[in-house]
């Protein structure tokens, strides 16, 4: 019930039916978020702090919910010629991805409030939740953070730690699995990746990552190792414990998909998170 009572928040946007004035309240949403109040089944709760929560909106249509370590993606369409005004949403990762949400929003200056099942359900007609009813209001008040900051705040939280690879494709010639085994990095919170080997460490990079681009992109600049000082491009997308990278060779422009074609001199790495108790 955490995650659904904090995704609900940010369920309350885009694109839909009423195309005009979907498009105008989308332009109006976009932001980042904290919760202001909290109502579940009729019963007040405390807001949780913005510094740990907080929900980050996109004129596309997507959103991230921040609830401290735990990072949660989904898309959302709005139809605003109903009254009261209402949205479908989906959850594209997490641990409820495909879990959709059919509330109800209100929008006004830098405010909003939505009310909707916390776990799949009707939509409601009105903005009250009583004891027993499945439903969550809250609402929402803008912060001054901006979306770019937001977003790759939270996707610098969600890349950091070791990562395992379980797949390798180079050039449309896929890996052995002895080989790809020992493919191994860290990412540090500040977006540095350190290579580990058998022998240790064998690279070290910086990183650059734009989070808003769909997919992600990530520049990766060389420090040490065989590659050092040069810089690869590319582009990855993240589902909790498991991250897909798509790089192009050294100097050669980013791709534009996750994919690696013969003769592309691209590389598509999927890698899972090492946890606790694999260490």
């Amino acid at each position: 019930m955490v995650l659904s009572l904090s995704v609900m928040a940010a369920l309350s946007l885009f694109l839909g039916a009423d195309g005009d004035n979907a498009k105008a309240d989308a332009a109006r949403m976009e932001g980042v978020y904290r919760f202001d109040s909290v109502e579940v089944d009729g019963t007040k709760k405390p807001a949780p702090p913005f510094e740990t929560n907080k929900v980050i909106v996109m004129k596309d249509g997507r959103f991230v919910i921040v609830q401290g370590a735990t990072i949660t993606h989904g898309e959302m369409k709005i139809d605003a010629s109903k009254t009261p005004k209402q949205y479908d949403s989906v959850l594209t990762s997490g641990v409820a991805k495909g879990l959709k949400f059919p509330c109800i929003y209100e929008l006004t200056d830098d405010t909003y409030k939505l009310c909707g099942p916390y776990a799949g359900g009707n939509r409601p007609t009105e903005f009250v939740t009583k004891p027993g009813s499945g439903l969550v209001m809250q609402v929402l008040k803008r912060e001054k953070q901006t979306v770019p900051d937001a977003l790759n705040e939270a996707a610098r939280k969600e890349l950091s730690g070791t990562w395992i690879a379980t797949s390798c494709v180079h050039d449309g010639k896929a890996e052995s699995a002895e080989s790809t085994k020992k493919m191994m990095f860290s990412f540090d919170a500040e977006g540095k990746i350190t290579g580990h080997g058998a022998d240790g460490v064998n690279m070290a990079a910086n990183t650059k990552i734009d989070s808003a681009a769909n997919p992600m992109t990530i520049d990766v600049a060389y420090t040490d190792g065989n590659m050092k000082g040069q810089t690869v491009l590319g582009i990855a997308a993240i589902d909790g414990d498991s991250l897909t990278i798509c790089h192009a060779a050294a100097d050669k422009p980013r791709p534009t998909g996750l994919s690696s074609e013969p003769g592309s001199g691209q590389a598509l790495l999927t890698y899972h998170r090492e946890t606790a108790e694999k260490k």
